[in-house]
């Protein structure tokens, strides 16, 4: 794993614990990155409103977590291609946004 991968792995653990209150093993978290064009992109990963202020096509990287009671966590979040600065983060839990932040 890439340092700024497991940076962002660790992000992901700790705020799972401080927000949410869940301990995750980051063996259990799972990691994917995927390039999209606007047109390609869910209105409950990104809502068209926030893609606007978002490059295209855009990196988006996610890392997922199921926990004891079934619940799925995915925490997504856009990346500036050449800086890697963040962009934008959201937070599902079993298919429902449920917070998101714009960085741009």
């Amino acid at each position: 794993m890439r340092g700024k991968e497991k940076m962002h792995l660790d992000w992901f653990v700790g705020t799972m614990k401080k927000i949410f209150n869940i301990d995750v093993k980051s063996e259990d978290v799972g990691y994917e990155a995927y390039d999209f064009y606007h047109e390609e992109i869910d209105d409950l990963l990104i809502p068209a409103k926030h893609l606007e202020k978002l490059p295209s096509p855009l990196l988006i990287e996610t890392l997922s977590y199921v926990d004891d009671e079934g619940y799925e966590w995915i925490a997504g979040y856009v990346l500036d291609e050449k800086t890697r600065k963040k962009l934008y983060e959201v937070w599902i839990k079993n298919g429902e946004q449920i917070a998101y932040e714009i960085y741009v």
